[in-house]
């Protein structure tokens, strides 16, 4: 043992005298390298590159220095906000530099992380990878450094623009499970959410085991209806009270839309419930979106946010009512998915048809091998058949069969 390593560190040290032989420089040749200055568009990159290091240490000064004055007001808010938001990681990835006199313009793509949740390994396709936004900068040199002077959002036309860290003041409440962000207007509603969302997130947390998902903690934006609008793109449909924003495969945030759940305990654990639901049954995902498979992503957050209420005692069931009786007999568990324009009955009664088949599923087979056939479906994208026989043992037309007969026997 100590000759092996002997020799190693006798092939150290040669090597490291070749490299000094070989490499050593006239000293004309080192007062060059060493006086030759960085370019603008090299010093403005590394001003962004000691930003992103000054928030990720939490060193707000730092950050602002990277600012100009009329800036600084944004970016402080920026700063406290992804700091609440646990942010690990913040990467500048900047193209090609316009010049227009001493100022620097360019498109940058910033790569984010929030939490130990959102980036959990090396990444294979873009939805596995940290989330982006797109900026474009405008920096000028002030006092011999470059500082951000102007920014605007990028050419992109990802839907889920603007995220809500990225320009507003924002406050945030922290609890042992849940973080809960809102603009100031909806300060108020932070103290009266926080114990109901904590009591979610711990119903949640007994379904995320099931699903293999368990999360460090959840992410809850209190939106006005200025923000129901704006964070994530907006939201249009009428009757939405809450969302569930997938931001890539392990990142998912929460938005409840205050107007409508303010004041309504009932409905808020539910509407929080049911979206921590999403990030628990959709986290690992391999598709943003899978429309076709709509019924049994709303229909476990059903299950899971009126938990532990079965799919027949829920306030959805009026409307369930109504759609079977004022339809042809459906041949089918799964619901067709109202048009955007449907009225808002029609949607309650999706979410409680959907509801009730994920009930018979968990009626007839147990919750373990519910929540297997869920994550074979929502997250390893497996067609339903091929699903229903690893989780259940049976072919899913039988399942489907079954549980037509028992939801009209439970509703009608």
């Amino acid at each position: 043992m100590r000759r092996a390593f002997l020799a190693v560190a006798a092939v150290g040290v040669l090597l490291l005298a070749a490299a000094v032989v070989v490499s050593r420089p006239t000293t004309r040749t080192a007062v060059a390298a060493r006086s030759k200055p960085a370019t603008p568009y090299e010093q403005a990159v590394a001003a962004l590159n000691a930003q992103s290091a000054a928030l990720l240490s939490g060193d707000e000064q730092g950050w602002l220095a990277a600012v100009d004055a009329p800036l600084k007001k944004r970016y402080r808010s920026m700063f406290r906000s992804l700091r609440a938001l646990e942010v690990t990681r913040f990467d500048y990835r900047p193209g090609v530099e316009q010049k227009a006199g001493t100022k620097l313009s360019f498109r940058t793509e910033i790569s984010y992380c929030l939490g130990p949740d959102m980036c959990p390994g090396s990444a294979g396709s873009r939805w596995q990878e940290p989330p982006r936004i797109e900026q474009r900068l405008t920096l000028r040199p002030v006092g011999g450094r470059y500082v951000i002077s102007a920014v605007a959002p990028g050419p992109s036309d990802d839907p889920r623009r603007p995220v809500p860290w990225e320009n507003g003041e924002l406050v945030a409440l922290r609890g042992t499970r849940v973080t809960l962000i809102a603009a100031p207007g909806q300060r108020r509603h932070l103290a009266q959410v926080l114990p109901v969302a904590e009591t979610a997130a711990k119903v949640d947390d007994r379904f995320a085991a099931l699903a293999g998902t368990s999360q460090s903690r959840y992410r809850i934006y209190l939106a006005g209806e200025a923000q129901w609008r704006s964070w994530y793109g907006g939201e249009g449909d009428n009757w939405a009270i809450g969302l569930a924003v997938p931001l890539n495969m392990h990142g998912i945030d929460v938005m409840l839309r205050m107007k409508s759940l303010a004041g309504n305990p009932v409905m808020l654990r539910v509407a929080l419930q049911h979206e921590l639901g999403h990030v628990v049954t959709l986290a690992g995902a391999y598709r943003a979106d899978a429309a076709e498979d709509t019924w049994l992503s709303e229909g476990i957050a059903e299950y899971i946010g009126w938990s532990p209420m079965r799919a027949a005692e829920t306030l959805r069931r009026h409307s369930v009512r109504w759609a079977l009786n004022g339809g042809a007999r459906p041949r089918s568990m799964i619901p067709s998915q109202p048009g955007r324009d449907a009225p808002s009955r029609a949607g309650d009664a999706f979410y409680g048809l959907s509801h009730l088949a994920v009930d018979c599923m968990a009626r007839k087979y147990g919750d373990e091998k519910l929540f297997t056939f869920v994550r074979l479906v929502l997250t390893q994208d497996n067609e339903y058949d091929q699903a229903a026989r690893d989780a259940y043992g049976v072919p899913f037309p039988a399942v489907d069969r079954a549980c037509v007969k028992w939801i009209r026997q439970q509703v009608l």
